[in-house]
C-alpha cells in the first residue's frame, strides 16, 4: 500500500476528532504438512492480507478491519468507523476541524524496516525433505514399541510481513517467520489408548534443524505415551511438588502472566492491580518476559504497534516491578510502553500480551529438592488448563507426572490436576534450579491466538492441592 494512502487515512481520523490513529497492514502465509498412517495426508496452505484501522479518543478505542484494499473501500470503512465515535461535548470544538478551514496535512516519517534474517527460507527447503522428516519421525516413534498404534506428524510454517503507521508519525515494517515440528504418538494396550504432545519450534527458517534432534524427540514422546499405559491412580490432596523444566511454566504463564498484562491491570480487574513495588512472591521468583531472544518461537523484532520489543522484568526476587503495557493502556496506567502489543492478525486490535515468559534460573539442585520431599509429586510436564485472571484461580492437568516417595521418583501417575491460586503459588516457590528450558505454545486472549514461549528451570513448590482419581 502506498505511503500516501496511510497518510490520507490517518489525516481523516485526526480531522474528525481522534487524538490517536493507526493503520496496520499485514500479509501472512501459513502451510501445514500432515502425515497420518505413515502417509502424507495433506498439505494445507492459506494466505491472507488485510488492514486494521484503530482510533482513540481519550480512553475510548474504535477498530475496524477489511481485506478489500482499494482506496475507495478503505476511506469508506474509515468514515463508517468515525461515524460511531461519540465525542464529549467539551472536546468538539477542540478536536474537529471546522468545515471552512483546509484539512490538516499529515506526513509520516520515512519508512523504517526491522526484518528478521533467515538462512533457510521455507520456500528454499525442498518439499521432499519436509516429507522425509515427517516419515522419519513416524518411523522412529513406531519402532520404539510395538504398543505404538498410531502416529501423527506435522510441520507448520508461518510467514508474516506487516507495516504499522500511526499519528505519532511512526512508519515501520517488519516480519515474523516460524517453523514447528510436531509428533503425536498413540499407544494402545488392552483396549486402552494413551497419547502425549510436545513440539519443537523456533522463530526461524529450516536452519533451526541444526540445533534439534527430531529423531530423539520422536523417540522420547513415543516412550512417554507407552509409559502412560501403566500409570497408577493418585488419590490427591495437598502435597509438595516439583515442576520440571520447560512447559511446567505454563502454570506461571496462565496463573500469573495474564494477570500482569495491562489488559486486566489497567481496569483493576487483576489480582495484581496497583501492586507495583509490593512483594508478591518468594525471593526465589524472578519472572521475565522477553521478546528479544534470538529466534525463539515467541520473539518479535517490533510489536503490533511498531515499538521495539524488549526484555521486561515483571517480578524481581519476589517484588512486582512491571506490567506488560501497550499504548492504549498507558493512558490509564500512566506507565511506560513495554513493547508488548500483539495480535493474531489484522482482524484484531492489538493489546498487551506475552512473548517469551520464563522463570529465571536459581542455584538449588534437583537432588536437594528430592531429598526434601518424603511424599509428593514430580510433574515433569503440564498439559492444558484454565485460569480466572480476576481471582487467580487455576486448574491444570499434568501430562507426565510421577510419585515422589521418600526422596525418590517412582511410579508414573495418571489423572493428576494441579489446583490453586496464582498469587498463592508465587509465595510457595521454595527452590529453583539452573536447568532453564523454553517450550513453544499458543496463547489465546482478546487479540486472538499468538505464538509464545513458556519456560522455567526445575522448581519446588512447598505445597499445592493435587486432584487425582478415587
Amino acid at each position: 500500500m502506498k505511503k500516501e494512502l496511510y497518510e490520507k487515512i490517518i489525516s481523516l481520523c485526526l480531522e474528525n476528532g481522534c487524538d490517536f490513529a493507526e493503520v496496520y497492514y499485514e500479509e501472512e502465509k501459513n502451510t501445514i504438512y500432515n502425515l497420518t498412517n505413515s502417509i502424507l495426508d495433506d498439505i494445507i496452505t492459506n494466505c491472507h492480507r488485510g488492514i486494521g484501522i484503530r482510533v482513540a479518543v481519550g480512553n475510548e478505542v474504535y477498530y475496524t478491519s477489511t481485506n478489500d484494499l482499494t482506496e475507495e473501500n478503505l476511506l469508506a470503512q474509515t468514515k463508517i468507523l468515525l461515524s460511531n465515535i461519540k465525542l464529549p461535548k467539551n472536546d468538539l470544538s477542540k478536536n474537529i476541524v471546522p468545515k471552512n478551514l483546509k484539512p490538516i496535512t499529515f506526513k509520516l516519517n520515512n519508512l523504517e524496516e526491522e526484518y528478521l534474517q533467515v538462512k533457510i527460507p521455507h520456500s528454499s527447503f525442498p518439499v521432499s525433505k519436509k516429507i522425509a522428516i515427517l516419515k522419519e519421525m513416524d518411523k522412529v516413534a513406531r519402532s520404539t514399541s510395538e504398543l505404538i498404534s498410531q502416529v501423527k506428524a506435522s510441520i507448520i510454517e508461518k510467514e508474516k510481513t506487516f507495516t504499522v503507521a500511526n499519528s505519532f508519525r511512526k512508519f515501520i515494517s517488519s516480519n515474523i517467520i516460524n517453523t514447528r515440528l510436531m509428533c503425536i504418538p498413540y499407544a494402545t494396550k488392552n483396549g486402552k489408548t494413551e497419547t502425549t504432545f510436545k513440539a519443537l519450534g523456533k522463530g526461524a527458517g529450516y536452519e533451526f534443524l541444526d540445533n534439534v534432534n527430531y529423531r530423539e524427540y520422536a523417540k522420547n514422546v513415543a516412550q512417554i505415551a507407552v509409559k502412560k499405559l501403566d500409570a497408577i491412580k493418585f488419590k490427591g490432596g495437598k502435597v509438595p511438588a516439583i515442576l520440571g523444566p520447560g512447559f511446567g511454566a505454563v502454570i506461571f504463564h496462565e496463573a500469573c502472566g495474564h494477570s500482569l498484562e495491562a489488559t486486566s491491570t489497567a481496569d483493576n480487574l487483576s489480582v495484581f492491580s496497583n501492586k507495583i513495588g509490593e512483594k508478591i512472591a518468594t525471593s526465589k521468583v524472578t519472572l521475565i518476559d522477553d521478546g528479544t531472544i534470538p529466534n525463539e518461537w515467541g520473539t518479535t523484532l517490533i510489536d503490533s504497534e511498531g515499538n521495539k520489543t524488549q526484555k521486561n522484568i515483571l517480578i524481581d526476587k519476589g517484588i512486582l516491578k512491571s506490567y506488560l503495557v501497550d499504548y492504549i493502556s498507558t493512558r490509564k496506567l500512566k506507565a511506560p510502553i513495554t513493547g508488548s502489543a500483539r495480535r493474531e492478525s489484522y482482524i484484531y486490535p492489538p493489546t498487551s500480551r506475552m512473548n517469551n515468559t520464563y522463570l529465571a534460573p536459581g542455584e538449588d539442585t534437583i537432588e536437594d529438592m528430592l531429598k526434601s520431599i518424603d511424599y509428593g509429586i514430580y510433574c515433569k510436564s503440564l498439559a492444558g488448563g484454565s485460569v480466572d485472571v480476576n481471582t487467580g484461580d487455576f486448574n491444570f492437568s499434568a501430562d507426565e507426572c510421577y510419585l515422589i516417595d521418600k526422596g525418590k521418583i517412582t511410579k508414573m501417575l495418571r489423572g493428576v490436576t494441579l489446583i490453586g491460586k496464582g498469587q498463592d503459588i508465587l509465595n510457595k516457590v521454595e527452590m529453583v534450579s539452573n536447568d532453564l528450558e523454553l517450550e513453544t505454545g499458543y496463547c489465546g486472549s482478546i487479540s486472538g491466538t499468538i505464538l509464545v514461549d513458556v519456560g522455567e528451570p526445575t522448581i519446588k513448590i512447598s505445597e499445592i492441592l493435587v486432584g487425582g482419581e478415587a
